[in-house]
């Protein structure tokens, strides 16, 4: 990541495990985002796209809302 990140690549961030009962969405980004900082992302960066994802169902959306999740990973494409 460091390494991309000093590359200027504009990564994309994946939250697995969305369905089960306790997600953590925000904490997770919150974490992400620091993480980022921390390894010096520029502005841009910062504005990562973000993609939630159920492995466990196959399932994947740009939206944390589970009733708009696809059966597959089409969104990473």
């Amino acid at each position: 990541l460091k390494k991309a990140l000093a590359a200027k690549v504009k990564p994309i961030v994946v939250i697995n495990k969305v369905d089960r009962p306790v997600v953590r969405i925000q904490e997770v980004m919150d974490e992400v985002l620091e993480l980022f900082m921390e390894l010096g992302a520029d502005d841009d960066q910062l504005e990562f796209p973000t993609v939630y994802a159920s492995a466990l169902q196959g399932t994947s959306s740009l939206d944390p809302d589970l009733s708009t999740q696809e059966p597959s990973m089409d969104c990473l494409f």
